[in-house]
């Protein structure tokens, strides 16, 4: 018998405003029991319905199941869900793999021309949206670099680079490190108004920071469901806005990306073919089952409790942390004047070290403290990441600075 929570539906959220129950969502997460859980900007823990409904494809395979009639609808689901989570239609949600195939999918499936240029900080973006624009760079492509400012993305700096031959504005909505939010809307404004498209990594808001592509005027948005969605590595997301779908053209295709007839979907059906009118166009192949189905109850329990709740949630308790670590004399990085704080806390100089250690032997102290005591977290460039999610609570803040007050 089952003993797992069934997952929530959309509509459900177990209460409501002041009165949510974070008690019953952190229960969902069995992690939580064990381990201090705050290693989000890096890879999800799943939830009992997410783990369930994985398992179910994994067993199916094993014991020689059909379940095609269960699971096939769910992958129409799990767009519109996750459509519905960042204020965009199904129809412009494709099924990837991870966030480098959405980013390369959008960098090659635009018709590039002698001059055109790219706009881009190198400094903190992830070397998943680095290396495809280096490539094109490579092909002639122009690459407009704008230096970080206050290890943030420089927004005004972004926008004064743009001009009639951008062609794309790139940029990530929260680094990767330091965690610090990106201006999106200034830089959406003038991407729009100057007809360049607007692509962003949202790897590390997607799911816990409410990412809306209206408010932002973002026109293409790559995820995965590793991170904040709380579901598998292999499966991402690739959103790209309605105006730009029929204006790109997929380097690679598949039987998933041609406007079908009847038939079935393993059967050819002629050599003149219609791309997808829609954003699965971009979809190559089969899909990772599993975890579509991981996301099908992820996403439905996200959007139970919604994004700008979550947000509100995870924003409270990083402010928490970060004071707390900050009174202890330790130096958190702060966001830019005007720029409210993310759901990412980090201590440290940034590019003082790398991802195993420090320049700092009494942070080195503190992690190897940390790990031993059970917390979850990362390092990366030389700062230690921390990165909280809707199933965390005041606990956990109070065991990081049980165990690092000593040291500090």
């Amino acid at each position: 018998m089952n003993t797992n929570p069934r997952p929530l539906e959309p509509t459900e959220a177990p209460g409501l405003g002041n009165d949510m129950d974070w008690a019953a969502i952190r229960a969902r997460f069995p992690a939580t029991k064990h381990w201090t859980c705050l290693g989000i900007a890096s890879t999800a823990i799943l939830s009992n319905a997410a783990k369930e409904a994985a398992e179910e494809v994994v067993r199916a395979h094993w014991t020689g199941d059909n379940i095609d009639k269960t699971l096939k609808p769910k992958l129409g689901e799990v767009r519109a869900r996750f459509a519905k989570l960042i204020n965009a239609s199904a129809d412009e949600i494709a099924v990837t793999k991870n966030v480098t195939e959405g980013l390369n999918s959008v960098a090659h499936a635009i018709d590039w021309q002698p001059g055109d240029n790219l706009v881009l900080c190198l400094d903190l973006e992830h070397p998943n949206n680095i290396y495809l624009w280096l490539a094109l760079g490579k092909r002639g492509v122009e690459l407009r670099i704008v230096p970080s400012k206050n290890d943030a993305i420089d927004a005004e700096a972004m926008v004064d680079a743009i001009d009639e031959h951008t062609r794309i504005v790139t940029v990530s909505t929260i680094t990767f490190t330091p965690g610090f939010r990106c201006d999106l809307a200034v830089i959406g404004e003038a991407a729009r108004a100057a007809g360049a498209l607007f692509l962003v990594d949202g790897v590390q808001s997607c799911g816990v920071i409410d990412t809306d592509v209206e408010r932002y005027k973002i026109d293409a948005l790559a995820t995965s469901t590793s991170k904040g969605l709380l579901g598998l590595a292999g499966l991402g997301f690739l959103y790209v806005a309605e105006p730009w779908i029929e204006r790109m053209e997929p380097a690679y295709l598949g039987r998933f990306g041609i406007k079908r007839g009847e038939g079935h979907y393993s059967e050819f059906e002629g050599h003149d073919y219609e791309l997808s009118p829609n954003t699965q166009r971009f979809e190559g192949g089969n899909y990772n089952w599993s975890g579509v189905a991981a996301a099908h109850a992820s996403l439905a329990e996200l959007l139970a409790v919604g994004p700008a709740r979550i947000e509100e949630r995870v924003v409270e308790l990083a402010g928490l942390l970060a004071t707390g670590l900050a009174a202890l004399g330790l130096p958190v990085t702060v966001p830019p004047d005007g720029t409210r704080r993310s759901h990412i806390v980090t201590i440290g100089t940034l590019g003082a070290g790398d991802t195993e250690t420090t320049n700092d032997p009494r942070l080195d102290r503190m992690a190897r403290a940390l790990v031993e005591g059970g917390v979850r977290f990362t390092i990366r460039k030389g700062l230690l990441r921390f990165g909280l999610h809707y199933y965390n609570d005041e606990t956990d803040i109070e065991r990081v600075l049980e165990i690092v007050k000593p040291i500090a």
